[in-house]
Protein backbone atom coordinates (compact mmCIF):
# COMPACT_ATOMS: atom_id res chain seq x y z
CA UNK A 1 0.00 0.00 0.00
CA UNK A 2 1.50 3.59 -0.87
CA UNK A 3 0.66 6.85 0.37
CA UNK A 4 2.41 9.51 -0.53
CA UNK A 5 5.69 7.60 -1.93
CA UNK A 6 5.93 6.18 1.49
CA UNK A 7 5.15 2.42 2.61
CA UNK A 8 2.72 2.13 5.86
CA UNK A 9 3.42 -1.43 7.45
CA UNK A 10 1.23 -2.75 9.54
CA UNK A 11 2.11 -3.38 13.24
CA UNK A 12 2.17 -6.60 13.95
CA UNK A 13 -0.18 -7.70 16.69
CA UNK A 14 2.73 -10.07 19.18
CA UNK A 15 1.09 -12.94 21.35
CA UNK A 16 3.04 -12.75 23.98
CA UNK A 17 1.50 -9.62 25.11
CA UNK A 18 -0.79 -9.71 27.96
CA UNK A 19 -0.89 -11.32 31.61
CA UNK A 20 0.50 -14.90 31.93
CA UNK A 21 -1.54 -17.66 34.37
CA UNK A 22 0.94 -17.51 36.75
CA UNK A 23 0.56 -13.16 37.27
CA UNK A 24 -2.82 -13.81 37.21
CA UNK A 25 -2.80 -16.60 40.25
CA UNK A 26 -0.18 -14.47 41.99
CA UNK A 27 -2.72 -11.41 41.66
CA UNK A 28 -5.74 -13.75 42.84
CA UNK A 29 -3.72 -15.15 45.92
CA UNK A 30 -3.04 -11.83 46.76
CA UNK A 31 -6.87 -10.18 46.42
CA UNK A 32 -8.11 -13.29 48.51
CA UNK A 33 -5.43 -12.44 51.18
CA UNK A 34 -6.55 -8.92 51.42
CA UNK A 35 -10.03 -9.70 51.41
CA UNK A 36 -10.42 -12.75 54.52
CA UNK A 37 -8.15 -10.36 56.63
CA UNK A 38 -10.41 -7.14 56.10
CA UNK A 39 -13.11 -8.68 58.62
CA UNK A 40 -10.49 -9.56 60.77
CA UNK A 41 -9.56 -5.61 60.98
CA UNK A 42 -12.91 -4.21 61.52
CA UNK A 43 -13.74 -6.59 64.23
CA UNK A 44 -10.90 -5.74 66.28
CA UNK A 45 -11.87 -1.79 65.38
CA UNK A 46 -14.94 -2.56 66.49
CA UNK A 47 -13.48 -4.37 69.76
CA UNK A 48 -11.35 -1.36 70.74
CA UNK A 49 -13.66 1.26 70.07
CA UNK A 50 -16.17 -0.32 72.64
CA UNK A 51 -13.09 -0.82 75.13
CA UNK A 52 -12.36 2.78 74.54
CA UNK A 53 -15.42 4.08 75.06
CA UNK A 54 -16.54 2.55 78.03
CA UNK A 55 -15.21 4.62 80.87
CA UNK A 56 -17.73 5.97 82.58
CA UNK A 57 -16.35 4.47 85.95
CA UNK A 58 -13.46 6.32 85.04
CA UNK A 59 -15.55 9.54 84.89
CA UNK A 60 -17.48 8.57 88.48
CA UNK A 61 -13.85 8.64 89.91
CA UNK A 62 -12.60 11.98 88.75
CA UNK A 63 -15.94 13.19 89.65
CA UNK A 64 -15.65 11.87 92.91
CA UNK A 65 -11.94 13.04 93.50
CA UNK A 66 -12.51 16.49 92.48
CA UNK A 67 -16.06 16.60 94.80
CA UNK A 68 -13.62 15.21 97.58
CA UNK A 69 -10.36 17.44 96.93
CA UNK A 70 -12.81 20.49 96.53
CA UNK A 71 -14.76 20.12 99.62
CA UNK A 72 -12.40 19.15 102.22
CA UNK A 73 -11.60 22.80 103.42
CA UNK A 74 -15.40 23.74 103.16
CA UNK A 75 -17.68 23.80 105.61
CA UNK A 76 -21.10 21.94 104.28
CA UNK A 77 -24.66 21.50 104.25
CA UNK A 78 -27.72 19.89 102.43
CA UNK A 79 -30.62 21.86 100.82
CA UNK A 80 -33.03 20.21 98.79
CA UNK A 81 -30.89 17.22 97.63
CA UNK A 82 -27.71 19.31 96.67
CA UNK A 83 -24.76 19.42 98.63
CA UNK A 84 -23.84 23.67 99.63
CA UNK A 85 -20.16 24.07 100.54
CA UNK A 86 -18.72 27.21 101.75
CA UNK A 87 -15.32 28.68 101.33
CA UNK A 88 -14.48 30.37 104.46
CA UNK A 89 -11.41 31.92 102.82
CA UNK A 90 -12.87 33.47 99.87
CA UNK A 91 -16.17 33.26 101.14
CA UNK A 92 -17.53 31.70 97.98
CA UNK A 93 -20.20 29.28 97.80
CA UNK A 94 -20.32 26.02 95.68
CA UNK A 95 -23.11 24.12 94.94
CA UNK A 96 -23.09 20.52 93.49
CA UNK A 97 -26.30 19.25 92.17
CA UNK A 98 -27.91 16.94 90.06
CA UNK A 99 -29.87 18.76 86.26
CA UNK A 100 -30.63 17.26 84.00
CA UNK A 101 -29.16 14.43 83.75
CA UNK A 102 -25.69 15.55 84.57
CA UNK A 103 -23.64 16.28 88.13
CA UNK A 104 -23.01 20.09 87.77
CA UNK A 105 -21.17 22.89 90.08
CA UNK A 106 -22.26 26.16 90.38
CA UNK A 107 -20.33 28.80 92.22
CA UNK A 108 -22.00 31.57 93.59
CA UNK A 109 -24.79 30.62 92.10
CA UNK A 110 -23.93 31.95 88.19
CA UNK A 111 -23.30 29.69 85.61
CA UNK A 112 -22.02 25.88 86.06
CA UNK A 113 -19.30 23.37 85.54
CA UNK A 114 -20.16 19.37 84.31
CA UNK A 115 -19.03 17.29 86.31
CA UNK A 116 -20.57 14.31 85.41
CA UNK A 117 -22.83 13.00 82.34
CA UNK A 118 -25.06 10.13 81.62
CA UNK A 119 -26.51 10.29 85.02
CA UNK A 120 -30.06 8.99 85.64
CA UNK A 121 -30.42 10.40 89.07
CA UNK A 122 -28.32 11.59 92.28
CA UNK A 123 -28.58 13.18 95.34
CA UNK A 124 -26.58 14.26 98.44
CA UNK A 125 -28.03 13.73 101.90
CA UNK A 126 -26.54 13.60 105.19
CA UNK A 127 -26.43 10.30 107.78
CA UNK A 128 -24.46 9.68 110.53
CA UNK A 129 -22.92 12.74 110.32
CA UNK A 130 -21.16 12.06 107.31
CA UNK A 131 -21.73 13.24 103.81
CA UNK A 132 -22.91 10.96 101.31
CA UNK A 133 -23.96 10.89 97.37
CA UNK A 134 -25.81 8.35 95.90
CA UNK A 135 -25.95 8.06 91.94
CA UNK A 136 -27.43 6.18 89.58
CA UNK A 137 -25.88 6.06 86.16
CA UNK A 138 -25.85 3.62 83.69
CA UNK A 139 -22.73 2.42 81.63
CA UNK A 140 -22.54 0.20 78.87
CA UNK A 141 -24.20 -3.00 79.77
CA UNK A 142 -25.92 -2.07 83.00
CA UNK A 143 -27.32 0.34 85.38
CA UNK A 144 -25.42 1.04 88.78
CA UNK A 145 -26.45 2.45 91.72
CA UNK A 146 -23.86 2.76 94.58
CA UNK A 147 -23.62 4.97 97.41
CA UNK A 148 -20.04 7.19 97.79
CA UNK A 149 -19.29 9.27 101.03
CA UNK A 150 -17.89 12.76 100.79
CA UNK A 151 -16.82 13.43 104.53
Amino acid sequence: MKYSGSCVHSRDVSLNEGFTLIEMLLNLAIAVTLISIFPLIISNIANFKAISSDNNDINVELCLRDILSETRQMSLAIEGGSLIGTDNSTHKTYSYSFHQLRLVRKVDGSGYIILLEQVKNARFFKENNHFYIQLEWKDKWRMKNEKFQIR
